[in-house]
């Protein structure tokens, strides 16, 4: 009687459903026999670089199956990387430059992360849109590669716009304001450095010092327009910064090249005209939840 109520009463445990990883061995044992075997008939030299993204898209299919996230990362990474490598370094996609190979191979390995972001919404509660971080800057890096001289402006230029234009989106549409912060100074720092010394201008470094300074201003000038998709109110406060990192950029311009100064107050000037016009075009759709 007494064992009877004791089993009775001990709860079941129960199973865990753990992944086989018999399984996937032996599935990509499978893989790499086929792909080595079939490469010496057809003497590719290329078949074994799709050894990767096969070793990936099997770990997807068992991280959509059983649920596992570091199944997903891995299984996008290698994906991404080997599909990127292929791209960039197959014998298929002969290029002159080892630069262009390099580019095609970083944007391939974004996509990863890309991936990440977008089938973790099948697995998880929240989804892990965080990978959408080195997913951009990544993305921007490889775009150095491919369309740039490759010098260090270059890579401010498109590293630091790229980064600040995913918090940007980011930031905007899960609504996280302290996203906005830091991808609005990002999106201006990068053009503001690149303008100021990366293009041939004959300013002399006080007027380029005064350049950087006044495009960068404007990043605090985007935090209050895009402040409006979050809330009804006014953010001032980013006035403070911004204008008088538009004063110093001014008057730094002034002192380097007091003749054209007025063309470049005017430009600088119009473009803070058109961020608040949209400010107040936002307000009147009253676009924020």
């Amino acid at each position: 009687m007494g064992n009877n109520l004791e089993k009775e009463s001990t709860p079941a445990v129960p199973k865990v459903n753990r992944p086989s990883f018999i399984y996937l061995v032996g599935i990509i044992m499978i893989a790499i026999g086929i792909l080595i075997l079939t490469d010496q008939f057809l003497k590719t030299g290329w078949l074994p670089l799709a050894l990767v993204p096969v070793f990936g898209l099997i770990f997807l299919v068992e991280a959509l199956r059983t649920h596992r996230l570091s199944y997903l990362i891995l299984g996008s990474l290698l994906t991404a990387a080997g599909a990127g490598g292929f791209v960039g370094f197959s014998a298929l996609f002969n290029r002159s430059k080892i630069t262009l190979d390099v580019g095609w191979a970083l944007v391939g390995f974004s996509l990863g992360w890309v991936l990440i972001a977008v089938l973790s919404r099948k697995i998880m509660e929240k989804p892990a849109y965080w990978s959408l971080v080195p997913a951009g800057i990544l993305f921007s890096t490889g775009l150095a590669f491919l369309l740039s001289d490759l010098r260090l402006v270059d890579f401010v230029l498109w590293v630091g716009t790229g980064t600040g234009l995913v918090l940007l989106i980011w930031g905007i549409n899960w609504r996280i304001f302290g996203l906005i912060i830091p991808g609005s100074l990002l999106a201006s720092m990068g053009p503001g450095i690149y303008l100021a010394w990366g293009r041939t201008l004959d300013l002399n470094p006080l007027a380029k010092t005064g350049v950087m300074i006044a495009i960068f201003s404007m990043g605090w000038f985007l935090i209050i327009l895009f402040s409006r998709v979050l809330t009804s109110k006014f953010v001032w406060w980013p006035l403070i910064p911004g204008g008088i990192l538009a004063m110093v950029g001014w008057g730094l311009y002034i002192g380097g090249d007091p003749a054209s100064a007025p063309t470049f107050i005017a430009n600088t000037g119009s473009i803070g005209l058109i961020i608040f016009g949209i400010y107040l075009l936002l307000m009147r759709k009253g676009i924020h939840h």
